[in-house]
Parts: C-alpha cells; sequence; structure tokens
C-alpha cells in the first residue's frame, strides 16, 4: 500500500511537470526547455519547492501544496525515479546541489529547499511545511532565509577549530562546552574549504553563525553568483572526496549554504520564523 501510495505521487507529481514524462532517465547536461520548466499552470508561476528525499512518504506534497506551491522531489535511495541524484554522500546537500545542476539555466524566482517529510517530529512537532509555506510572503523575504524551525545556532571560530551553541537572541560566545563532535564540525569546514571553497569563495572567514537545519529560502540570482561548473564540482566532491565522512560532508554545506549563497559569514542568516 506504502509503495502504491509513493507511486500514485510520483504520478500527480508529472501531471504537475509535464516535462516528467518527456525526459530519458539518463543525465542531461541540463533538463531545461523553453518557457518554465514545472508548467505553465503552476500557482505564483515563479515559484518552486525543492524537497530531498531519502525514503520519506511524500504523499502529503499532491494532498496538500496543490493550489499552493509547485514542488519537486529530488531522490537519494530511488534510482527509478524522474528526479535522482546518484551521489549518495552529503544527506540533502546531494539533492539540492543536483536540481541546481539540473535546472540551473531555468531556476524559478522564488525557492524553498526542505526535507521531504511534512512534520519534524523532534524539532517542530506542531508545525506542518504546507501550513508553514502559507505563511510565506514570497516577495519580501530577504533573498537567502533559514527555514529551519530549530532552535539550534551555531557561531564557529574557524581558525581555532571551535564550535558552540548560542543562546538565542545572543549574538555572544557563551554557549556549551566544547566537545569532540564540536571539534570534528569546526574542522570539517575548514578541509572543504581548503578543498573546493577557496577558489570560488575566497579565504576561510574567522568566524561563522549559522541556523542549524538544511532548510532555506533562496532567489535565482544567489544561485546565479556561481557557474554551474561549481555546483558541479560540489557534487563531485560529495562523490569523491574521502578525508570526511558522508556525514559530514553533507554537515559541512548545511552549514556553509548561507557562504555559498552571498551571506555573510559573520552575521546571523535571517528565520522565516523570527527564532534568531
Amino acid at each position: 500500500m506504502q509503495n502504491f501510495v509513493a507511486w500514485q505521487a510520483t504520478q500527480i507529481v508529472c501531471l504537475l511537470f509535464p516535462l516528467c514524462a518527456a525526459l530519458p532517465s539518463a543525465k542531461a547536461e541540463t533538463r531545461c526547455v523553453k518557457g518554465y520548466w514545472w508548467g505553465p499552470d503552476a500557482v505564483g508561476g515563479d515559484t518552486l519547492m525543492i524537497a530531498a528525499r531519502y525514503k520519506e512518504d511524500v504523499s502529503w506534497m499532491a494532498t496538500h501544496l496543490q493550489g499552493l506551491i509547485p514542488f519537486v522531489v529530488y531522490n537519494t535511495n530511488d534510482s527509478t525515479a524522474t528526479h535522482y541524484t546518484e551521489v549518495h554522500n552529503g544527506n540533502e546537500a546531494a539533492a539540492y546541489l543536483q536540481f541546481i545542476v539540473d535546472y540551473y539555466d531555468c531556476l524559478p524566482q522564488y525557492m524553498a529547499f526542505i526535507h521531504a517529510h511534512r512534520r519534524d517530529v523532534k524539532v517542530a512537532p506542531d508545525h506542518d511545511m504546507d501550513q508553514d509555506l502559507r505563511q510565506i510572503s514570497w516577495k519580501s523575504m530577504p533573498a537567502f532565509a533559514s527555514l529551519n524551525r530549530s532552535h539550534l545556532t551555531w557561531h564557529f571560530i574557524l581558525t581555532q577549530h571551535r564550535r558552540r551553541q548560542m543562546q538565542r537572541h545572543q549574538q555572544s560566545h557563551q554557549g556549551q562546552e566544547q566537545t569532540e563532535y564540536h571539534l570534528q564540525a569546526a574542522r570539517g569546514i575548514k578541509v572543504a574549504w581548503e578543498q573546493l571553497f577557496q577558489a570560488e569563495l575566497g579565504d576561510l572567514p574567522d568566524e561563522l553563525y549559522v541556523n542549524g537545519g538544511g532548510q532555506f529560502m533562496l532567489q535565482r540570482e544567489r544561485i546565479m553568483l556561481h557557474q554551474r561548473s561549481f555546483y558541479q564540482s560540489c557534487l563531485e566532491w560529495l562523490a569523491d572526496s574521502t578525508e570526511l565522512s558522508p556525514w559530514d560532508k553533507g554537515m559541512v554545506f548545511e552549514y556553509t549554504w548561507k557562504c555559498v549563497f552571498g551571506e555573510e559569514a559573520e552575521a546571523l542568516d535571517h528565520n522565516v520564523w523570527g527564532l534568531q
């Protein structure tokens, strides 16, 4: 029954996105066609939700997002899916990057990059993503903003391999004691910066403030700060680099999306729900 529901959701997605049926399973240089690929009847016309899926039930999207926002699901586990990435390292980062690489030449103006579950029972058990999306005024949002309801806010001192959990409403150095996990998180960013980001983003910042969670809103011009080849190199780094674990590589991107998309490392990113 669960497989049928997932199949049914996939069919509805393809009805929303007519390009689905025309696309070959093999990866193409780009999946764009003239006009907007997500369909002329899409609500809003220039907004899109991109969901990174492992094995989550995504039937809620077809049920609750129709008439609200068009969406596309990028799979990291189901190779038969219309949208799939062969890169299995990096958590949701691989799915997000694959979408950007595939559709770089025809991106919508406003995008929400999210995890595929409707509700995060651990972080925000009283909030459904479709209800949250109804509250967003897309055109009044900053070009990059955190969609996370997690109360985790991290302060990194990267030159010292340090990470601290901040208290909300306080951009201070006070927080939890340093642990090996914190050390590894900071070290991972430094490794990735040297191997991947240095040439594109410049020198490693001394400090980094970030909302934890890996979900964000983004406008097209922020993606266009970099060539498509940069995002392809990020995918290749996730697939091929060996110094960090698959999980740690994903966490690197969770902490650094704001830097990739043009935010200042030393300033805490805007949170849509006002959770700074």
